[in-house]
């Protein structure tokens, strides 16, 4: 459980005005997250767009606490964790072959991301500013997918589509649009069945469609494994929904039945699953090579089948074993299970829109974990400031959760 002073931290400064302007810069981040795709240079130095949202929201956080006499960020449970990890990826980029592209790598895939989930923790104070996040989330998440489905319309017009290959826009891979485009199907998916009011539910339905398709089209078994667990945990923990959550999930399964596209897509599991099969014997005899600190940031390289280069794993675990070492696979392994753990264990005495997302942010660390079984969620600029924003709105709902238990008891005659 969070340490019962973080509520009383995040009460204990005033909301000033440039506190207001980093929480709206970190909406702006979320909903910009496929925007690492924009890049340029400051001279020698590599950027993104996305970059300098980030940058500019924790640089106007910083400034806003150091004026109020702050130097600390809010403390929770994960902070050894978090410490140890990037530790670990400091480590990892002395060991890596190539120093400096590490170092852009350890600073996009940890400083950046962990940054940002000290301003999230701290600036998302009431239950009306993970509105406003989700909110930033379905449009970012929404106009994305809605390109994604132009450009998979234009191929079919023109009868381009290789279920192989599938069509995208931005990213070059539709398994990297579909990896991203989980979390917020997840958020989608908990502000339609837990959202009050038809207005929400509406506004999640419309989230839902767009995610939904824009994660069909990209003909990721992985996301389609990791959509079939996750419909089993609403049908587990929204019993109310159980009826809809059945019958749109059978519907959904008939359907796929009859299109072309996705029986001969679901056709290559077979080859698939012993592709992972080879790729896993791989890097397994990599990390039996270099078991203690891996082979460092972007280190890792295989031809597989003597042909395809891969430059991770395709499984969540190894990749964080094999590029940050056995100890910063242990530390994610410990943020990563215990957001879920306490996340969960929390979940049913929260209320109001707190509810609804931490249902979202939990339901999308189950779709990683699901699909991060025969693919690496989390390795890419925006897939790791996603679960650093993921894992605050976590520490969030379960914050309030225990400011209620303090009010609670304070309130109890004595």
């Amino acid at each position: 459980m969070i340490r019962r002073t973080l509520p009383a931290q995040a009460r204990a400064l005033p909301d000033t005005t440039l506190l207001r302007a980093s929480r709206l810069l970190l909406y702006v981040t979320v909903g910009a997250l496929p925007l690492y795709t924009v890049r340029w240079h400051y001279g020698p130095v590599p950027t993104t767009l996305l970059e300098t949202v980030i940058l500019l929201t924790a640089a106007t956080y910083v400034v806003a606490r150091f004026r109020q006499g702050k130097r600390r960020p809010l403390r929770t449970v994960y902070d050894v964790a978090i410490l140890v990890l990037l530790a670990a990826g400091a480590v990892s980029v002395l060991v890596a072959p190539d120093h400096r592209s590490a170092l852009g790598l350890y600073r996009a895939f940890f400083l950046e991301p962990v940054a940002l989930f000290y301003v999230a923790i701290d600036v998302l104070r009431r239950p009306a500013h993970l509105k406003w996040l989700l909110i930033a989330f379905a449009i970012g998440s929404s106009s994305f997918a809605a390109l994604n489905l132009f450009t998979f319309y234009t191929a079919y017009v023109a009868n381009t589509i290789d279920v192989g290959n599938a069509p995208n826009a931005l990213y070059g891979d539709a398994n990297y649009v579909a990896m991203y485009m989980e979390p917020p199907f997840a958020l989608a998916t908990a502000v339609l069945l837990l959202g009050e009011g038809r207005r929400w539910k509406a506004f999640g339905a419309a989230w839902l469609v767009l995610t939904g398709a824009a994660l069909i089209a990209s003909f990721s078994k992985g996301a389609y494994l990791a959509v079939a667990v996750l419909t089993v945990v609403a049908f587990v923990t929204v019993p109310r929904w159980r009826w809809f959550v059945g019958i749109a999930f059978a519907a959904a399964l008939a359907i796929a039945t009859q299109v072309p596209l996705l029986i001969a897509r679901l056709a290559t599991v077979a080859s698939s699953l012993n592709g992972r099969q080879q790729v896993f014997g791989q890097t397994l005899e990599i990390i039996r090579s270099h078991p203690i600190f891996g082979v460092g940031l972007g280190g890792y390289s295989i031809l597989f089948r003597g042909s395809t280069p891969e430059i991770y794993p395709h499984d969540i675990w190894l990749t964080f074993w094999v590029e940050t070492g056995i100890v910063g696979m242990l530390a994610f392994a410990v943020i990563f299970l215990g957001l879920l753990w306490r996340g969960w264990r929390g979940w049913g005495a929260t209320k109001g829109f707190d509810r609804v997302a931490l249902w979202g942010a939990l339901g999308s660390l189950v779709l990683w974990l699901v699909h991060g079984l025969v693919d690496s969620p989390y390795w890419k600029n925006d897939l790791s400031a996603e679960f650093w924003i993921l894992a605050a709105i976590i520490v969030v709902a379960v914050r309030g959760l225990a400011a209620d238990r303090v009010s609670q008891e304070a309130a109890a005659p004595k």
